[in-house]
């Protein structure tokens, strides 16, 4: 029951109604009238040249009966100003009362960084928050709901969307510029160790975060194509490559349906009689802790919480991962608010490695930044 439809988008409709020898068209674009170009672009057949990429395939997967239900349509559009018309043109066309291929939910999400002004922002920030979009629209409404159409948009954006698709099982569909009928390409089984992003969750999810050069500096070869440093006001980072996001929201997503079965029984504890001690001093001082610590007791797996640590002027990621050695406890938690840190262990009933690296990966997912 695919009933939502993720769209890359390029600027084609604005090159074709360009080009065209409609004066009217021509005068709503230069107008840069959004409403007025996807009412009079709905006059035409869906079919028409004209229309550009991205309604032509959609007009085709939806003939084709491809996608069964019309109730979502993203598009996925450059950061450009060309590309945020673009988008709103296409989700007022698809959200208009007289299309017969009428989505009930049609609108744009902008892909931070993808733009072709800046060759490193495209490669280190834009195709890594694509991911992030399509992967984000999967977690909520699952695989089995989704189709990609990657028709529209630039060349490795295409490509790279077809590569999200097979990583999360989910159909892409493409419409060659001389063919009249978009082709799928089904999912394909691709084997990816689960163990291993288990095993380094709390290093996935720290360098999704954007952490110190510093403070993820993993040894394991595995983690050469998945990472990469970068230059931020002129300090070095370390994060994860586009192929390295890829991996990381694939197994975001694997893990959501399999944490059941991975995740520690239940502490048979109440929350509210779970024990939270501040070890640190600094009870009443770091704002919003004690909330934040007592939304965590409220997880069944979790024992009690201690705090070791702060901090009064220290910025950094709120994760969740594998303590020092000097923390005798199974993960530690770093809550950051209002300019502050604290630094905080948590016991669970984890028996196994294998049982605290999926609290680490729960506990991220849950309360991380």
């Amino acid at each position: 029951m695919r009933d939502t439809l993720i769209c890359t988008v390029g600027t084609s409709l604005m090159g074709n109604v360009a080009r065209a020898d409609d004066a009217e068209l021509v005068r709503l674009l230069d107008a840069r009238n959004a409403k007025g170009l996807a009412v009079k672009l709905g006059s035409f057949e869906p079919d028409e040249h004209l229309l550009g990429a991205e309604i032509n395939s959609i007009h085709s997967i939806v003939s084709q009966g491809l996608i069964t239900e019309r109730k979502k349509l993203l598009f996925l559009v450059s950061d450009t100003d060309d590309g945020r018309f673009t988008g709103n043109i296409l989700s007022l066309y698809f959200k208009g009362g007289s299309n017969l291929h009428r989505f009930e939910d049609a609108g744009y999400e902008v892909i931070e960084g993808l733009t072709d002004t800046d060759v490193n922002l495209f490669r280190n920030t834009g195709l890594k928050n694509l991911v992030r979009l399509i992967a984000g629209v999967v977690r909520r409404f699952g695989a089995g709901r989704v189709l990609i159409n990657a028709t529209g948009g630039y060349k490795a954006q295409i490509s790279f969307a077809g590569m999200i698709g097979q990583a999360l099982g989910i159909p892409v569909c493409y419409l060659f510029e001389r063919f009249s009928s978009v082709i799928q390409l089904p999912p394909q089984p691709i084997s990816l160790d689960l163990s291993f992003w288990l095993e380094f969750a709390g290093t996935f999810y720290e360098l999704d975060a954007v952490s110190n050069y510093d403070a993820c500096d993993v040894h394991d070869e595995r983690f050469a194509t998945l990472v990469e440093e970068i230059d931020l006001d002129g300090k070095r980072f370390r994060s994860l490559s586009p192929t390295g996001q890829l991996f990381h929201e694939t197994f975001r997503y694997r893990f959501s349906q399999k944490s059941p079965v991975l995740l520690p029984e239940d502490s048979g504890i109440p929350p509210e009689k779970k024990k939270v001690r501040f070890e640190d001093g600094n009870a009443g001082k770091h704002k919003g802790l004690e909330n934040y610590l007592g939304r965590i007791c409220e997880t069944p797996y979790v024992k009690e919480i201690y705090t070791h640590y702060y901090h009064p002027d220290l910025t950094r990621p709120g994760i969740f991962r594998i303590p020092s050695k000097d923390i005798s406890a199974q993960v530690e938690g770093w809550f950051c608010n209002a300019g502050a840190l604290t630094k905080f262990a948590v016991n669970t009933t984890a028996a196994t490695e294998e049982q605290v690296s999926a609290c680490i990966a729960d506990l991220n997912e849950r309360f991380g930044a």
